[in-house]
């Protein structure tokens, strides 16, 4: 069975299996995701965002792909597995940026209610609070968990 994700591939030295496409308004990276990819992909984003000239969304979008790749990166991953197979769609809107990130995991994201002693948990509560618009679709490879983040009226 042929997925629209990239079949995972181990970590090159001091980096990591990635494809990226740029079309106008769209940027897609297909990456073996590991710990350390994260914060790569979020710096890429931050690069469409600065060349698109929104900077102003930088902030609000960094946050909330790190938290959706980090979740990625935490419960997509099979067992013993150093990384996994994600693509990263980033497109932009008249009002704003549509983000979303595919993994091969078919369960959805839930909703937690930590308490205050709670060390983890509040991640997808963050990214329904700073986005404006959230979500998750099932899909035959999956599932794709999206935002949308609006220019600030």
């Amino acid at each position: 069975m042929k997925t629209d994700l990239m079949e995972a591939q181990p970590p090159t030295a001091g980096g990591t299996s990635a494809m990226t496409r740029m079309r106008y308004g769209t940027c897609e990276v297909d990456v073996a995701l590991t710990a350390k990819t994260v914060r790569r992909v979020r710096n890429l984003i931050s690069s469409c965002l600065s060349l698109w000239g929104l900077t102003e969304l930088d902030m609000r979008v960094g946050l909330v792909s790190s938290e959706l790749l980090t979740n990625a990166f935490l419960h997509a991953r099979k067992d013993g597995e150093a990384s996994v197979p994600v693509k990263v769609v980033l497109t932009r809107t008249p009002d704003g940026v549509f983000l979303s990130i595919s993994d091969p995991n078919p369960r959805h994201p839930v909703l937690l209610d930590p308490s205050e002693t709670d060390e983890g948990g509040r991640g997808l509560a963050l990214v329904k609070a700073i986005s404006n618009g959230f979500g998750c679709s099932s899909t035959a490879y999956g599932k794709d968990v999206w935002v949308t983040v609006l220019h600030p009226s």
